[in-house]
């Protein structure tokens, strides 16, 4: 099996969709690397040649410089732990575990709310 950025690939599953099972890469980024490569979206991995897989890895890496998978995740992290240690108002609703964006509290919001 080839991989394409750490991810093993399923042979008959279509490129579009692989893309964008990758965390960071969404449905638009997908058919944006498609274009670029000048494919077309319903093509199979199965059909790709691993030359072409690595193709898309340098392209996604190096060219776009999109953060993808942990990096992001990580970047994520530490901006959230950023608006904690500053005390900003995102930065509390955080550390209380309540609604971020400006959702209600009092009806709503029963995953996010915090136990008390």
């Amino acid at each position: 099996m080839s991989s394409l950025l750490r991810l093993t690939l399923k042979k008959n599953r279509k490129l579009i969709y692989i893309l964008k099972d990758v965390y960071g890469l969404g449905l638009s980024r997908g058919k944006k690397i498609c274009v670029n490569l000048g494919y077309n979206y319903d093509i199979k991995i199965s059909q790709l040649k691993q030359k072409t897989i690595n193709k898309i890895n340098s392209l996604i890496t190096l060219k776009y410089k999109y953060l993808i998978q942990n990096e992001l995740k990580k970047k994520i992290y530490d901006n959230i732990n950023f608006m904690k240690i500053i005390r900003a108002y995102r930065g509390i609703r955080h550390t209380y575990k309540l609604p971020v964006n400006g959702q209600r509290t009092r009806n709503n919001a029963k995953t996010r709310r915090w136990l008390r």
